[in-house]
């Protein structure tokens, strides 16, 4: 994987499975096929799978390096739970051997931020040792949302089985709680000098995207507010897994809006190959221009 710097700061994009998934009609409400077809030349094979037309994804956690701090953000899927998908069921990634071959053990992790608490955000939260599950990053303090954990508690409450979020709630994000390596923040927190927080609800009530600036550059980590990358050019096209589909359109659009005022490097939770770029205005959307680190 590249380094990419930024200021006295570094990003490592870390992958832990990589592969095509839905179509896009089922993927988007909104989807129109003529709107799709005029951008797929260059969305194949990357983002969209020949023949197939199915949305390729990518689950990674981004590693930031500041002067001061060792930041994850999200913490995809995780190893050995029990998951609804097929493909999410179960795992056994070497994703700790590949945190640690980019420098990163799990013990020089200072801070893990999730941008939300979806499954695939939250799993390497925690790992199953002697039957419980516990911290991954023992040194680390947990970063929630208020907003978001309120939400996800409340439906854990409502639902009363302990299957929210596939289960990843009670997996995840509560033995976090008990070990008392959570902090539930606003979006005034600020864990490092370099980093900010800013609301972004609509994909879950509680969404955030994380910026980090230093040296007149600035990188921002939007977790789910886009899942692929035809949504820059359709900022309207909500995906199915949108808890409020006209509010996450309404924030997808103003964070493309603050990539081209503040000319940041988009790096979202989801996209493959060419993970990240710069956003610029295109007539009444935008598009993206590809960083070519891999």
């Amino acid at each position: 994987m590249t380094v990419r710097k930024l200021g006295g700061a570094t990003i490592e994009k870390v992958e832990e499975i990589c592969g095509a998934g839905f179509k896009p009609a089922r993927m988007f409400p909104k989807f129109n096929q003529e709107a799709f077809d005029a951008q797929k030349s260059w969305m194949v094979p990357d983002h969209v799978e020949p023949g197939s037309d199915r949305l390729v994804g990518s689950v990674h956690t981004w590693i930031v390096k500041t002067p001061r701090h060792t930041i994850l953000i999200d913490t995809c899927l995780g190893n050995h739970k029990q998951r609804t998908n097929p493909g999410w069921r179960n795992l056994d990634t070497p994703f700790l051997n590949r945190l640690k071959a980019c420098g990163c053990p799990a013990e020089s992790v200072d801070f893990v931020m999730c941008t939300h608490l979806h499954v695939d955000h939250v799993g390497w939260n925690t790992q199953l040792v002697d039957g419980r599950w516990v911290p991954t990053f023992p040194n680390a303090r947990y970063l929630f949302g208020k907003r978001e954990y309120a939400h996800w508690e409340s439906e854990r409450g409502r639902q009363g089985d302990g299957k929210v979020n596939d289960g990843s709630f009670d997996d995840s994000v509560l033995p976090i709680v008990e070990a008392g390596k959570a902090v539930m923040i606003d979006s005034d927190h600020q864990p490092d000098p370099l980093l900010t927080i800013k609301d972004y609800p609509g994909h879950t009530p509680g969404s955030i995207a994380i910026n980090l600036k230093d040296g007149g550059r600035q990188a921002c980590f939007s977790g789910d507010i886009m899942h692929h990358p035809i949504q820059v050019y359709h900022p309207d096209w909500s995906s199915q897994f949108c808890t409020d589909q006209e509010m996450s359109a309404r924030s997808r659009r103003q964070l493309l809006e603050d990539c081209v005022e503040s000319s940041a490097l988009l790096c979202p939770a989801h996209f493959p190959g060419a993970n990240a770029g710069t956003i610029k205005r295109q007539g009444e959307a935008f598009r993206i221009d590809w960083d070519d680190a891999k």
